[in-house]
């Protein structure tokens, strides 16, 4: 749930702070960064309007404040079938070596020697520990992101060793609305713009790791320690332009100035049940597809979401396992983040009162 987080710590480990900055999330003198007071830009096809393209983002909306979260939600499966799948070599490695060593008798050695497969079996799981495992198991569900324009603040909850939670000034922000997962980025690329153009042709990557990155830059940009600086990545992949302008126009507009959001695009509070994993993350994006592009009658499913179903469904018991491995994180009372209007948390959809007196 927090790859995107983990690549940046890693970097950050290695190379310092401004380097991942640079490199990792994209922001660097060739960037372009929209601040909020930047209206949509003319293009071709038109501006880009607010909207959350369908996709389950929004945790919470009204008039005081909208919730979001970061990516990640969709390949939680897959880091659940990866990490079994090594676990389980692990695990096969060390039976097949005490089965050999008990049956070694006067040959001493090979009872030794045998142990290599384990540790072999073993480096694998080191390896993927802080870019896999560390990010979506025994951490929080997801982070979340609270934009508040009647306190004109950002409330951040995520895992300490990504940042921790803080608050931000929502006035500072800047939004890098094309940014796209990494290759292997050196400071020569950020020079070459063919470089820089491979790294927006590629998209992301295989896994389209690609989105809306949100910046606070340093309060004082002669500061070597670089205080005040944080980077969130903000709402699902292929999430950018669109999003920030939804975010934008709520925080400077308000709630009447964006769109109702729509049945498909409430994020789910909480944990999901295996029903509502299958439903809401698994189906949710064929369902859409079966709305807008007519490939299922009323009230049926198409053939590419049955087919979509049958092969994921057998997966989604693990899915929820890998949740409850997490816990849920809960803002401060201190913060009154929710303007004095407590909000539940668990459960799907709109939440009423949308309009109160901020206390």
């Amino acid at each position: 749930m927090f790859n995107c987080e983990s690549g940046f710590l890693v970097h950050r480990k290695k190379h310092g702070q401004r380097e991942a900055v640079e490199l990792i999330a994209d922001i660097n003198h060739y960037t372009k960064l929209q601040s909020p007071k930047d209206k949509p830009k003319k293009e071709k096809n038109g501006d880009a309007q607010p909207g959350l393209g369908w996709m389950r983002t929004l945790f919470d909306h009204n008039e005081h404040f909208i919730e979001l979260s970061n990516m990640g939600e969709e390949d939680r499966s897959l880091m659940v079938m990866l990490t079994g799948l090594f676990l389980g070599l692990l695990l096969f490695s060390v039976c097949a070596a005490i089965f050999i060593s008990n049956g070694a008798g006067r040959d001493e050695w090979i009872s030794y020697v045998i142990w290599i497969l384990p540790a072999w079996a073993l480096w694998p799981n080191y390896m993927l520990w802080p870019l896999q495992y560390a990010p979506n198991f025994f951490t929080l569900l997801r982070a979340r992101y609270r934009f508040n324009r009647t306190t004109r603040k950002v409330y951040v909850l995520r895992p300490a060793r990504y940042g921790g939670n803080v608050v931000l000034d929502w006035d500072r922000v800047q939004a890098h609305v094309n940014w796209c997962a990494p290759r292997e980025m050196t400071h020569d690329d950020l020079r070459d713009p063919v470089a820089r153009q491979a790294r927006q042709d590629n998209r992301g990557g295989q896994f389209g790791i690609c989105g809306l990155v949100l910046y606070w830059p340093p309060l004082d940009a002669a500061d070597k320690e670089r205080k005040g600086e944080e980077v969130l990545w903000v709402g699902p992949k292929l999430a950018g332009e669109n999003l920030w302008q939804y975010i934008r126009t709520f925080m400077e507009e308000g709630m009447d100035a964006v769109p109702e959001p729509t049945e498909y695009e409430w994020l789910r509070k909480g944990f999901h049940s295996v029903g509502q994993h299958v439903e809401e993350t698994v189906l949710g994006p064929s369902r859409v597809l079966d709305r807008l592009g007519g490939r299922a009658g009323e009230g049926g499913a198409s053939i590419q979401t049955s087919f979509n179903f049958m092969l994921n469904a057998v997966w989604a018991p693990l899915h929820c396992l890998a949740e409850r491995l997490c816990s849920w994180p809960m803002f401060p009372d201190e913060w009154n983040s929710d303007c004095g209007q407590k909000r539940r948390e668990s459960g799907l959809g709109p939440e009423e009162p949308l309009r109160w007196t901020a206390r």
